[in-house]
């Protein structure tokens, strides 16, 4: 992908607050929504000719969507994936049956958007211009039709009732366990964020939900009722599933994306096989060794708090070094609390990111929730440096805190991105 066409599509966003936001576009609610409908209109309605499957909730979306991305893969099923945020290459957030697009497709599939661009604005000018994410949305669902794909796994980007996906009409949405994040825009409540994300349902079609909080699901049951979705309870699958992503906590997303599966008459077979194959990169992936390099994106209390059981479990007594980098929106301590008190050491430092907290504080907000020795580090590469250094040959080192200092930490470590999972 050209260096001019990204810029072009990223023309549409916020540097500060990322590809869903653009001043030119208009916040009025009738748009928030309507603005994709409209593109969809304009396009002629690519979304109708595919069966999409939306996934929201605060943790565990992606790996939810790679899960299931990796069973119909397995089951011969050509599926398209969209996902966010990307890791090292934006190519990455457009998958078709498990590979990106080529540097030269994906430049004419943003060339492909243009003309559309051009007709919104004088079809609807009260719109306002779209948000990179709207027209990133379309592209991949453009793509998807365009190669055939039967199936259109989405991953909600923020939220649930006024995310851009939720102007699709999914044939089944699924909703991952919700806890506090982006409270800000989402609301303070537990009970607010869930009733947002729930907006996902669909009169008369399945909504898959994951255990939840009882007041999380309570507001999840209130949304269902109201837009009378067939709301089923899945459960976490059992110990004996044999899964390709770590962590008990997958055991969650695996059983979401097997329900769906199943809702979507995907053949058993092919569950296995797809658990076993999937491929989600910078959540628990370990990357080489003496020490073993471990990246996740853990970024909010309940994610950070299953990480820090994934690597007691891993630890087996070792040096674990942490980098640690943080978002200036997000609650630093509730992500720190349960990390630091399996770290040997901690090292705070910073994506390039332009909402990035300075080390310096997350530093200080380390030094007050642990009495673990802490370093700071301006970059990823100063950072593990150090962190090798302290967890020795035999340690772990695990970078997190965030997707984008994950995919930072992949670059550095000479990780290329994955052209194709399969």
């Amino acid at each position: 992908m050209t260096a001019t066409q990204l810029r072009w599509l990223l023309g549409f966003s916020d540097p500060v607050h990322g590809v869903g936001w653009n001043l030119r576009a208009s916040r009025a609610a009738r748009w928030r929504l309507g603005r994709t409908r409209a593109l969809l209109s304009l396009m002629g309605h690519p979304d109708r000719e595919l069966t999409v499957v939306l996934i929201a909730g605060t943790k565990g979306k992606g790996s939810t969507a790679a899960f299931l991305a990796s069973i119909l893969h397995s089951a011969g099923v050509q599926a398209g994936l969209f996902t966010s945020p990307h890791l090292q290459d934006y190519r990455e957030r457009v998958r078709i049956d498990g590979a990106m697009l080529s540097e030269r497709a994906f430049d004419s599939a943003i060339d492909e958007l243009r003309p559309f661009v051009a007709r919104l604005r004088r079809a609807h000018p009260a719109a306002g211009e779209p948000t990179t994410f709207e027209l990133t949305l379309l592209l991949a669902l453009r793509a998807f039709v365009e190669r055939k794909c039967r199936i259109a796994v989405v991953e909600v980007g923020l939220g649930g009732r006024l995310d851009a996906t939720n102007a699709l009409d999914p044939t089944i949405s699924v909703l991952t366990p919700v806890s506090r994040d982006h409270t800000g825009i989402l609301g303070r409540s537990l009970a607010t964020i869930a009733a947002e994300k729930a907006g996902i349902a669909r009169r008369g079609r399945p909504l898959l939900v994951a255990a939840q909080r009882p007041v999380a699901l309570a507001a999840i049951r209130r949304a269902s009722r109201t837009e009378d979705a067939q709301l089923a309870l899945i459960r976490p699958l059992g110990a004996r599933a044999e899964l390709a992503l770590a962590g008990d906590h997958q055991r969650q997303n695996a059983a979401l994306a097997v329900a769906a599966a199943r809702a979507l008459a995907i053949p058993e077979r092919a569950h296995a096989e797809g658990l076993r194959r999937a491929v989600w990169p910078a959540r628990f992936e370990r990357i080489g060794s003496r020490p073993t390099v471990i990246l996740d994106g853990a970024h909010n209390d309940d994610s950070a708090a299953a990480l820090a059981r994934t690597l007691r479990a891993e630890r087996h007594g070792r040096r674990l070094a942490l980098v640690i980098g943080i978002n200036r929106d997000k609650d630093a301590r509730a992500v720190l609390r349960p990390l630091a008190s399996v770290a040997s050491a901690i090292v705070a430092t910073r994506s390039d990111s332009p909402r990035a907290a300075d080390p310096a504080d997350v530093a200080r907000l380390a030094g007050r929730v642990s009495h673990t020795p802490v370093a700071v580090a301006d970059d990823i590469d100063a950072a593990l440096r150090i962190a090798r250094s302290r967890a020795g040959a035999g340690g772990l080192v695990c970078v997190t805190g965030s997707l984008h200092l994950a995919g930072e930490a992949r670059t550095v470590l000479g990780v290329a991105p994955a052209e194709r999972f399969w």
